[in-house]
């Protein structure tokens, strides 16, 4: 019984194997490749890694489309942003999270009634995203602004500091230098009212942390000049450096 339970296992790889070679690894190749510049700028053998990391995150969202049509490349574009946080981070990593939902633009949130780019729902398990938000985000690369980034940097928040241990993926201890840091910066910020960052990453700690995640991967250069601490921290914490694509910290 035992050896047919493993040949049925072996069967099962074989078959998702295949299938991801023939199907899914071109498909969202034909969707990222110089399209996504993380993607582009990694050695192929990461790519392939790459790859897988979206697949498993397109086939596990739950994509929902508001007043529209959620397409193929859409779902591709969303799970590769949640595959670029996630590249060196736990297996469990953002599995809290269950559906994707997508507006075609800035939409009135039905929790805050307020108009909005994109949220985190936590009692909902969703995350949302406007597609006008969307792609704004991606237009300019190096500008610090990318909803995507700054949504899921909130969800992986999220799931470390409020949920169970099953959800911990961010190391606590990096989590707290980063907190350490911030606080720092805020200070320095009502000092002399001048900053790297957006005046938007001094709302709370949350928001720090979304854009930080934000610059971390748009603008690595001039944050690794301007903040190296809080650089570094990220570097642990996501245990990659943009500025050294493909190698792992």
């Amino acid at each position: 019984m035992k050896v047919l339970e493993v040949l049925y296992q072996w069967i099962l790889g074989l078959y998702d194997e295949i299938r991801f070679r023939l199907y899914h690894g071109p498909v969202f190749h034909r969707f990222l490749n110089r399209k996504y510049h993380y993607y582009t700028k990694l050695p192929w053998p990461l790519k392939m890694r790459f790859l897988r990391l979206v697949r498993d995150h397109y086939e596990y969202f739950d994509f929902v489309g508001r007043e529209m049509k959620v397409t193929r490349g859409m779902k591709a574009i969303v799970s590769a942003a949640a595959a670029q946080l996630v590249m060196y981070l736990p297996q469990m990593s953002l599995t809290y999270f269950e559906r994707i939902v997508i507006y075609p633009d800035y939409y009135n949130s039905r929790i805050t009634h307020k108009l909005h780019k994109g949220e985190v729902n936590p009692g909902f398990h969703l995350i949302v995203f406007s597609w006008r938000g969307v792609m704004e985000g991606l237009a300019r690369d190096e500008d610090g602004l990318n909803l995507l980034l700054h949504e899921f940097a909130h969800a992986l928040w999220l799931e470390t500091k409020l949920m169970s241990e099953n959800y911990r993926v961010l190391p606590v201890s990096v989590m707290v230098e980063f907190e350490k840091l911030a606080e720092r910066e805020m200070n320095a910020l009502h000092a002399d009212e001048q900053h790297f960052f957006r005046r938007y990453a001094f709302a709370n700690i949350e928001e720090f942390f979304a854009v930080a995640v934000e610059s971390f991967f748009e603008r690595p250069e001039s944050f690794s000049r301007q903040l190296p601490e809080l650089y570094q921290c990220l570097i642990r914490m996501f245990r990659q450096n943009p500025l050294l694509p493909g190698q792992r910290q």
